[in-house]
């Protein structure tokens, strides 16, 4: 990989010599969460700069070749196997068994580093979606309250700071529609499971649903109480 690729921050890491990953990058010094993040996203340049032939994901493909490579895992050996015990084929070069065994090792080292990085970026988008609804909950109890004070005799200046949370609110109601009857599920073909695939169907299971936490409906149906008298 080009040791000159450029990193998006000022924690990036530093320059390699040709033909080599380019050094860690250093810790920030500040403590603030943009520093962090800079920190982070120059260490992710730095683990990638590392992947031999490292290959951007493409989304249009993704299932293609996950299935070609479930059928190679179970075509690579026994071919290795055949090629290199039947001298004829061996002279003719049919299949090049030394990069054969080398992939297989490859997914079989880096397939445990790929399932820690799903479980990473699973883990970070929960912390952080986490943190969002429990300050949106204590939003939403504080909406009650300024909404039963703004109609009392003192809460004509807080009017207009209810009404503005009053229609984040009932948006936020709209868009929670009633869920509908499961439709009966379609098994994937086989080829669709390989290397490539073990987080595809799962990724959008969230978002298929509508359903919130506890606290944050409850905090929901108090804010909505009488917005509609």
């Amino acid at each position: 990989m080009s040791s000159n690729r450029s990193t998006p921050s000022s924690q990036s890491a530093q320059p390699a010599q040709p033909g080599q990953p380019p050094a860690p990058p250093t810790e920030p010094a500040d403590g603030s969460v943009e520093a962090l993040a800079a920190f982070l996203t120059a260490l992710l340049d730095w683990f990638q700069a590392h992947i031999p032939g490292f290959q951007p994901h493409d989304a249009t493909d993704i299932y293609r070749v996950a299935a070609a490579a479930r059928y190679g895992s179970d075509l690579i050996p026994p071919t290795i196997t055949a090629v290199t015990s039947f001298a004829p084929a061996a002279e003719k070069n049919l299949f090049d068994s030394d990069r054969g065994k080398a992939v297989l090792q490859f997914q079989s080292a880096m397939l445990p580093v790929a399932r820690r990085l799903m479980a990473l970026h699973d883990g970070l988008l929960f912390t952080s979606d986490s943190q969002v609804a429990e300050a949106g909950t204590e939003a939403l109890q504080a909406y009650a309250w300024l909404k039963a004070f703004a109609k009392g005799p003192d809460g004509a200046a807080l009017r207009p700071y209810v009404a503005d949370l009053a229609g984040v609110v009932k948006r936020t109601q709209n868009r929670r529609k009633p869920a509908a009857p499961a439709p009966a599920s379609t098994p994937k073909p086989p080829a669709a499971q390989g290397f490539l695939a073990p987080n595809l169907a799962s990724a959008n299971t969230a978002a298929a649903t509508d359903d919130l936490p506890d606290d944050f409906q409850k905090a929901l149906d108090a804010a909505s109480k009488d917005d509609d008298q």
